[in-house]
């Protein structure tokens, strides 16, 4: 695979909603990607634990254009000049890095009981629909899901809220550049990976080896 680069930022706030500023920064990526028509950007999380998503989110391409672009766009400029956010420069992936792949995975919405009852709902609909008598399947057992966290979006076309359903795999497999717009792998079409990159306490010293540094506004 090509050479790959990143920029991370740093939610300076100690008590924050990582999820909601995780969202506002996806929303910022999608919206990049959708209006330029381009993708192969993906989104990492470089303190994520089984207990929290960090207070970091790093984005990572083999397009450096692409990724200076992403990184002068107005709302990080907003936030970084308002000392909301810390943002590194574009740096040079490390080579010493092992790959893990972010998943978005839509399917555990359907475990959450909210879901299951408009499921429900919609199939009673859809067999009253056909004249047959809805008899709903009972017993199904639990499902056990790996760790995930979620992360609120808030779509500025249609005006609704809505989560992602994120897990990482460390064990990925084959390397992959193929993102989904929010910059996530998914459970079939994209099975894109990138590097883990050290913690935030780390990409924001001056220790990380092999950088290259990118002038942002």
């Amino acid at each position: 695979m090509e050479k790959r680069y990143f920029f991370a930022i740093r939610y300076v706030p100690m008590h924050v909603d990582a999820g909601l500023l995780a969202g506002r920064c996806i929303s910022i990526l999608h919206g990049f990607l959708c209006r330029h028509r381009v993708e192969g950007i993906g989104v990492s999380f470089p303190d994520w634990t089984e207990a929290s998503l960090g207070n970091s989110i790093a984005f990572v391409s083999t397009d450096i254009t692409l990724l200076e672009q992403l990184c002068q766009q107005s709302y990080f400029e907003m936030m970084v000049n308002d000392r909301l956010f810390e943002r590194t420069g574009i740096q040079l992936v490390p080579k010493r890095c092992r790959e893990v792949r972010f998943k978005r995975n839509q399917s555990i919405a359907k475990c959450f009981p909210g879901e299951k009852r408009r499921r429900l709902e919609r199939a009673k609909r859809r067999a009253e629909a056909r004249g047959e008598v809805f008899r709903p399947v009972t017993g199904n057992k639990e499902r056990q899901l790996e760790p995930f966290h979620s992360v609120l979006i808030h779509s500025k076309s249609s005006g609704q809220q809505y989560l992602l359903h994120i897990q990482k795999e460390l064990e990925p497999g084959e390397l992959s550049d193929s993102f989904c717009r929010y910059g996530f792998a998914t459970n079939l079409k994209h099975l894109g990976t990138h590097p883990e990159l050290w913690g935030s306490d780390t990409l924001f010293s001056d220790e990380i080896p092999e950088t290259r540094q990118s002038r942002t506004r």
